[in-house]
């Protein structure tokens, strides 16, 4: 949160004395806690007392009787003229500090700070204490302070003229002289004792001593309403300090004024409430309140709020109109979000997310998914019609038949060897292989098909995009391909609306069938429409991976939980030493157990378990990330980091899916110089570039604090795909947080605003690049 800047409390001889407006700092900045620090309130204290001075002197001016006898300003004026020095009385001198501070309010300062100079001449004949109020309103620091020194050697108001010396030293930037007078004034304080102004004064030595809590309690146990707006934003103040943020939102809202939207603004961006944040923070900017921080903090609000894109064009906005002043206020900090590496918040994050989001729910059908063969039959086709043409003496026509026989038997063994090796859980080593074979045989639905699951369970799912549509739009029949060229692509926010549209049209004109059903059921899913989705659940087909997997991802939507059970449960006993089912029967069994109990009951139901970790070392991203989530939770991440790096010393080739495992549980377990150097392994030495790996090595570069290394990153992960927005938007925020807004502005502007949320990145205020700022500033 940014720190506000400096400003004073003039304290006047009135009880009735109000708070100025006119500071650019009486607000509560935006962020996560206050600098402690601190020493100097932001409120500007002006007396009623003299403003009535003000008023009445200025009516008396202006409507004088020829009756009454009263100061002669044109004689007063002559005789500066004259630039000679006359006994003036008290009163007439009140008059002429009345005029002063009517010219200074009303524009005239050059004439003001004239009659000021000339003021100080007749010191002695008025009050000192109100003239060195004068001196002070009028930024004459070191005048005043030699005032009230005057007026305390006199005994005139020694209390609270030795805190107004407090506050002519502050400015004066003289930390010794400062201290010196505050405790001189909580000397004299046991004067006041009777005065109403007793428990104000109290505030205010106690708030420059640094005692918050003993001031806090002054407030809440106030003698006098005197200065109530200075003393509602002093208790906004101290417990936004001490995070009591709803009591400073209170204690705003008690006596709101206009210029008070801009802070009761970040209050609510401090709880989370940015609808009422981005409310106040837009009637600020109407009042031209601070014009560019209110700007500017709106722009980061509707960050956080995921309204990016909006957000983009108010950070643009602002970095235009003020290209210089738009860095000053709220340095950005990019950090990860906590809930990434605390056990109960990833207990919290992981239960959301295996219910909620998208990706995963698709990770999971792709995980079960069937390899298609090749088509026997279109094979024996072309050596048929080979053999006729051999036999007819169309040499010709008969070598082409063959020649595509061969080439189409040659995918086809090739593809079956491919299968093998993705059901043996050695999914990378079967997408080199089909990769090669699309290369012979680009117009293959199948060869498509086959390849763009590998790529999907990978998690590369640009690449699985591209090679289902193709799949599809090669055999408009393949409709499994085109359902899975829906998910993939609105996982990558693509507009898929006709796609959906055709397939739906296609698939009703289908003859009932189970894999009609299966493809409703499929698209019914990607519409999040499991009420019509629940049909599913009444079938008695043979009991298949995929459809044991639907079962239990519908059922739970539909908080069906008995029927989500039993299929999990069949699933895992299906593939007793696969993970992931074992995964999925934790989720349907364990989902409302309390935090300590759900992580008891997974470590004991896991060690029973006999896995053979093939799908961990080489298999499916899914089972990857969600057996290192489990043992995040269950806090056994370094045991399984342990396990990962003894299968990576025995391995003597192919170790590339377990370094990639060993480097996630490594950043998950906090070891993040460990992940940095792996996840840059992976990249720079084994080439495995995909869009998601880089983005990885990114969230480990930017843990491990090398945010320049992450944004080149970020950069190749983001070429690689366009779309990813998880990268566009980590990029973003490194960009505003390295100072530029332009490049930050250019990746945030390509995210929807859909309610983006980063599963990876946060960022806050750099208090610590706010002080230190404020720090050099005071030294030069």
């Amino acid at each position: 949160m940014a720190e506000a800047q400096e400003e004073i409390i003039i304290i006047e001889d009135s009880e009735a004395a109000e708070v100025g407006q006119d500071s650019d700092d009486a607000n509560i900045d935006l962020g996560e806690e206050e600098n402690k620090k601190k020493k100097i309130l932001i409120f500007g204290g002006i007396a009623i007392a003299l403003v009535l001075i003000i008023v009445i002197t200025t009516l008396i001016l202006l409507n004088s009787s020829k009756d009454e006898k009263k100061l002669d300003l044109g004689f007063i004026e002559n005789k500066l003229d004259q630039k000679e020095q006359v006994k003036i009385e008290p009163s007439k001198l009140e008059n002429m500090i009345a005029k002063a501070n009517y010219l200074y309010s009303s524009g005239s300062k050059d004439e003001a700070l004239y009659l000021y100079e000339e003021i100080a001449q007749y010191s002695e004949a008025i009050s000192l204490y109100n003239l060195g109020v004068a001196q002070l309103k009028n930024e004459q620091y070191k005048v005043a302070l030699e005032t009230f020194k005057k007026a305390i050697n006199n005994d005139e108001k020694r209390c609270v003229s030795a805190i107004n010396a407090a506050v002519c030293a502050l400015h004066l930037k003289d930390q010794e002289s400062f201290q010196y007078y505050i405790d001189l004034a909580y000397a004299y304080l046991p004067r006041e004792i009777d005065s109403p102004l007793y428990s104000y004064y109290y505030t205010l030595i106690a708030y420059y001593n640094e005692n918050y809590l003993s001031a806090l309690s002054s407030l809440q146990n106030s003698t006098s309403n005197a200065y109530p707006h200075t003393q509602k934003d002093m208790m906004a103040k101290i417990s936004a300090m001490y995070n009591n943020n709803y009591d400073a939102i209170e204690a705003m809202e008690n006596d709101v004024e206009d210029l008070d939207d801009f802070s009761i603004a970040l209050l609510y961006a401090r709880v989370g409430d940015f609808t009422l944040a981005q409310n106040h923070l837009n009637e600020a900017i109407l009042k031209n309140i601070q014009p560019v921080r209110a700007q500017l903090a709106l722009g980061l609000i509707k960050l956080k709020a995921g309204r990016i894109m909006e957000g983009s064009k108010e950070i643009k906005n602002v970095t235009d109109m003020f290209p210089e002043d738009v860095y000053k206020y709220y340095p950005i900090k990019v950090t990860l979000k906590d809930s990434l590496f605390d056990a109960k918040k990833a207990q919290k994050t992981y239960r959301d997310k295996i219910e909620n989001q998208k990706n995963l729910i698709y990770q999971k059908i792709f995980y079960f998914s069937p390899y298609k063969i090749f088509n026997a039959n279109q094979t024996i086709s072309y050596i048929r019609k080979g053999n006729a043409n051999i036999y007819i003496d169309n040499v010709a026509s008969a070598k082409d038949y063959l020649r595509k026989s061969a080439s189409s038997s040659s995918v086809n063994y090739g593809i079956t060897k491919a299968i093998k090796k993705a059901l043996s859980f050695k999914i990378r080593e079967a997408n080199t292989e089909l990769e090669k074979l699309v290369k012979i045989q680009p117009k293959h639905s199948i060869l498509h098909y086959n390849l763009a699951l590998t790529y999907a369970q990978m998690g590369n799912i640009q690449k699985a995009y591209e090679h289902f549509i193709r799949s599809y739009h090669l055999d408009a029949k393949n409709y499994l391909s085109g359902v899975y060229a829906v998910m993939t692509g609105q996982l990558l926010d693509k507009d898929v609306r006709k796609l959906k549209y055709i397939l739906k049209d296609s698939i009703a004109n289908e003859d009932d069938s189970e894999s009609k059903e299966l493809y409703t059921t499929l698209l019914n899913i990607s519409e999040n429409n499991y009420l019509s989705a629940i049909e599913w659940l009444d079938n008695t087909y043979k009991q298949r991976n995929l459809y044991l997997a639907l079962d239990v991802i519908i059922a739970s939507k539909l908080n069906k939980m008995k029927r989500a059970q039993e299929a999990s449960t069949q699933l895992s006993i299906l593939l007793p030493h696969d993970i992931l089912p074992h995964l999925m029967n934790i989720d349907t069994h364990f989902y409302d157990y309390s935090t300590a109990k759900y992580a008891s009951h997974v470590i004991t139901y896991l060690q029973k378990q006999k896995f053979h970790f093939d799908d961990l070392y080489y298999g499916p991203y899914i089972t990857r990330y969600l057996y290192i989530q489990e043992n995040l939770i269950t806090g056994q991440l370094y045991f399984l980091r342990q396990q990962l790096k003894q299968k990576l010393e025995s391995t003597p080739e192919d170790t590339q899916e377990i370094m990639s495992a060993l480097a996630m549980a490594s950043l998950f377990d906090k070891q993040y110089e460990e992940a940095y150097t792996l996840y840059n392994t992976l990249i720079d030495e084994v080439k495995i570039r995909d869009a998601y790996t880089l983005f990885l090595g990114a969230v480990a570069s930017t843990a491990a604090g090398h945010h320049e290394n992450a944004i080149a990153l970020l950069e190749l992960s983001k070429m690689k795909d366009k779309s990813f927005s998880q990268s566009r938007y980590a990029l973003g925020l490194l960009y505003l947080e390295a100072k530029n807004n332009e490049g930050a502005t250019i990746q945030l502007s390509h995210i929807q605003d859909d309610g983006f949320s980063s599963d990876y990145f946060n960022f806050k205020i750099d208090l610590d690049a706010l002080l230190y700022e404020k720090q050099h500033k005071k030294k030069s």
